[in-house]
């Protein structure tokens, strides 16, 4: 069975070669080796990972209908630029979902469920102080998933994922510590709500607070357009 390798040496097994290639392309996005507005060099990437065209076409597919890049017809594939306004419309969308969801699944968060968000939150808070952004990163997309297992919707999951991918593989430009402690308090706040037995509170922090971006937007601009 033909293989092929990342450049730490990981296998990849042929029949999942797709979705290798596209969590491979993910990474270099999230990692800022490929930036937005550049063309992505089609010929390196399959010779670096050792395939053919077809899985890489058919991760930029992907990539594409994702809105992460944009393949022109015979010609090249661009990573798309993400702009302020568009930032401010996927904060709409991820902020109406899961206040949604929050609502939906008010009465399955039990204990549990909220001990392991805590322990989540103040693990976060240890990699900020510690300027761990990637752990920190990995964590907060944890916590926010326990608002999908707790109200399962297939289309709800399918939305959010890319647009949350588009929004923390966008390369950050500075570090704004006290923006990412902020979020943390916020998310405090949706958990002793949901103890609380208060959904809307939970539910307005989350799309009011966390997800609005007119009261996030001085620390998007100084993050992301620095």
């Amino acid at each position: 069975m033909k293989t092929l390798k990342k450049q730490d040496k990981t296998p990849i097994k042929a029949e999942s070669l797709r979705d290798q290639v596209y969590e491979i392309l993910s990474e270099k996005l999230h990692k800022g080796e490929l930036l937005p507005g550049s063309i992505i060099d089609q010929k390196k990437i399959c010779k670096d990972l050792e395939i053919s065209r077809t899985p890489l076409n058919n991760a930029l597919i992907r990539l594409d209908a994702e809105g992460i890049v944009t393949i022109h017809p015979r010609s090249r594939v661009t990573v798309n630029k993400l702009e302020e306004e568009d930032i401010e419309y996927l904060y709409g969308i991820i902020g109406t979902i899961e206040s949604t969801l929050i609502t939906k699944g008010f009465e399955r968060y039990t204990s549990d469920i909220l001990d392991q968000m805590d322990a989540l939150n103040r693990q976060m808070r240890h990699h900020i102080r510690e300027g761990d952004l990637g752990s920190y990163g990995l964590l907060h997309y944890q916590f926010h998933g326990f608002f999908i297992k707790t109200a399962p919707n297939l289309f709800a999951e399918r939305i959010l994922r890319p647009i949350k991918n588009r929004l923390w593989d966008f390369p950050q430009k500075s570090f704004a510590q006290q923006w990412y402690l902020d979020a943390c308090t916020e998310h405090e706040t949706i958990v002793n709500a949901i103890r609380g037995k208060d959904p809307d509170k939970a539910a307005s922090c989350l799309k009011d607070v966390h997800w609005n971006f007119e009261y996030n937007k001085k620390h998007i601009r100084a993050v992301y357009y620095l």
